[in-house]
């Protein structure tokens, strides 16, 4: 089999392609290495709740929302300290307050929407009714 000048070939021919593993040079495979993976744990910030501070200090039960708002800025600052168990708790309190003042200003609601048709349906005719007969 003769081969064009300038023609190399093809590999598996007849003829060596050099450069190639195998063909004049040594290769080295590793086999069953596989890249190593290192696995960082990171702490994340915890939620500062400064919404839904904001939303039941103007919505609900204002002395309540107001001590969970407060909670709530403590969170950022303590964590960006380094008082990670600081800002943790602060977190955790922050939630507690705004869920009960959440949970009051809903009971305030039900107990106004209850009351005034009781008051105005029920109570006063009835007083008005006394009053003239």
């Amino acid at each position: 089999m003769s081969v064009a000048p300038g023609y190399a070939g093809q590999p598996g021919y007849g003829q060596p392609v050099y450069g190639q593993p195998g063909y004049g040079q040594q290769s080295t495979v590793v086999v069953g290495a596989a890249p190593q993976t290192m696995v960082i744990m990171q702490e994340s910030k915890p939620d500062n709740h400064v919404g839904m501070a904001i939303f039941t200090c103007l919505c609900c039960f204002w002395p309540l929302g107001l001590a969970s708002l407060i909670f709530a800025c403590m969170v950022d600052s303590r964590w960006e300290s380094g008082d990670k168990e600081g800002a943790k708790s602060a977190s955790r309190t922050a939630s507690t307050l705004w869920k009960i003042a959440l949970g009051l200003g809903l009971a305030g609601i039900i107990i106004v929407v209850i009351i005034i048709p009781v008051y105005f349906f029920i109570i006063l005719p009835a007083q008005v009714i006394n009053a003239i007969g």
